[in-house]
């Protein structure tokens, strides 16, 4: 995986935590779950996808 396309994710992961804080801090749980869960599954696929490059 090149380094631009692990930077277009992560800058994706980013925006979803910002935006999750940014609910959280509005007292609008369910949406900053959602935005977690967005975050957490580009990283989840991340991992998978490096892992497949570079199995241990």
């Amino acid at each position: 995986m090149s380094y631009q396309e692990i930077k277009h994710l992560r800058r994706q992961i980013e925006r979803h935590i910002n935006r999750a804080m940014h609910h959280l801090r509005a007292d609008h749980s369910a949406t900053a779950y959602c935005e977690f869960q967005n975050a957490f599954e580009i990283l989840a696929e991340l991992i998978v996808d490096l892992d497949k490059e570079n199995p241990l």
